[in-house]
């Protein structure tokens, strides 16, 4: 029946055991008084009320090894019940401790999230951001989804640290399920959260719903890389209507993935530097960090100390560093096949290099 109309009939009835027990009588004048004009949702409530399907459902949880919170229960985030259309149900796997911590306010928690077709540049900038935070006891959270989300997933797992994942399907649904071993590695340390229940498909709208879930949960929101139209704008909208700090990575004024990015900048958005940077805004007592970059200490022989310094976490083609490097194609190639045994270089596409 949808979010907002549910969230209705429980402010009219008081609680789900009077809705669900409710004549069909009274549940006509309960969506007349809230306003529900659908008639359909009536039929809807009364196909639900089958006690063998509900108990059904809560032995899968169970074997699943999936667990269920209530709006109700201590353990739900008070972050959450504050914001305009809260979850009723939170499906979850993994570190039902964390719940805990939500609620103690024991953990910071950041959110970093952006495109799903992101450059090498964006991917670099959310891991390292993430491993950095993480590794300083915040929580990193995201959505899962290509790009972005899983580089600040990733980082975060790899620093050791916490990390939740916002699911828009069903919570036993790895999507995409290319990231099916990242889901396993959070459920381990860090939770999975859906208000979607056992074999939701994750239908275009549930995406928009799950972006709430993210701004809620959060202290503050990172958006890396970001068209003028995108799903993280909707995110970055949603923390700032529930009073949350924005940061955006600024990018390159002709980069379309970066115009989202400037734009929340000009509109107030916080410009991210560094993580030492969002952690002093936030006053958090950092630790350690790596910085931005893990080889800058490296010693390389004069022509490949030339190449490298050509080679930018943008993508170039390889037309571009010859004419920088102003080096003949044996010595050229002879030295960027170095610089990738070295691993200090990728070629996320054919001819195409970037600092790893």
């Amino acid at each position: 029946m949808g979010i907002r109309n549910l969230n209705k009939l429980l402010e009219y009835y008081g609680n789900a055991k009077n809705l669900y027990f409710s004549g069909r009588e009274e549940l006509c004048k309960a969506c007349f008084v809230t306003g529900i004009n659908d008639i359909n949702i009536i039929d809807e409530i009364d196909n639900t009320r089958e006690l063998n399907s509900i108990k059904e459902m809560i032995s899968r949880l169970e074997m699943d090894n999936t667990g269920l919170i209530t709006r109700n229960e201590d353990l739900y985030p008070e972050k959450l019940k504050n914001i305009t259309d809260s979850p009723v149900l939170l499906y979850y796997k993994g570190n039902r401790s964390l719940f805990d911590k939500y609620k103690k306010k024991d953990l910071k928690n950041i959110a970093i999230v952006g495109a799903r077709n992101c450059t090498e540049y964006g991917r670099k900038t959310a891991y390292e951001l993430a491993y950095n935070l993480a590794r300083n006891n915040i929580n990193i959270i995201s959505g899962m989804a290509r790009g972005i989300d899983k580089a600040a997933h990733l980082g975060a797992l790899d620093a050791g640290g916490i990390t939740t994942a916002i699911l828009g399907s069903g919570i036993n649904v790895c999507y995409p399920s290319e990231n099916r071993d990242i889901y396993r590695r959070i459920m381990e340390k860090g939770i999975v959260i859906s208000e979607y229940g056992l074999d939701e498909n994750p239908l275009a709208w549930h995406f928009p719903m799950r972006n709430r879930i993210i701004s809620g949960l959060c202290d503050a929101i990172i958006v890396v890389e970001a068209r003028e139209k995108s799903g993280s704008l909707i995110t970055a909208e949603r923390a700032l209507e529930q009073g949350k700090d924005i940061y955006a990575v600024p990018g390159r004024i002709n980069d379309k993935l970066s115009r989202g990015c400037n734009n929340l900048i000009k509109e107030g958005a916080g410009i991210v530097i560094s993580p030492e940077q969002i952690m002093d805004d936030l006053d958090i007592v950092m630790g350690v960090t790596d910085g931005f970059e893990k080889n800058k200490n490296i010693t390389l022989e004069k022509d490949l100390e030339l190449l490298y310094s050509c080679v930018d976490y943008f993508p170039k083609n390889i037309e571009q560093l010859m004419c920088e490097s102003k080096m003949g194609s044996v010595q050229f190639f002879k030295n960027i096949i170095t610089l990738q045994m070295m691993n200090l270089i990728d070629e996320p596409t054919k001819n195409v290099y970037v600092r790893r």
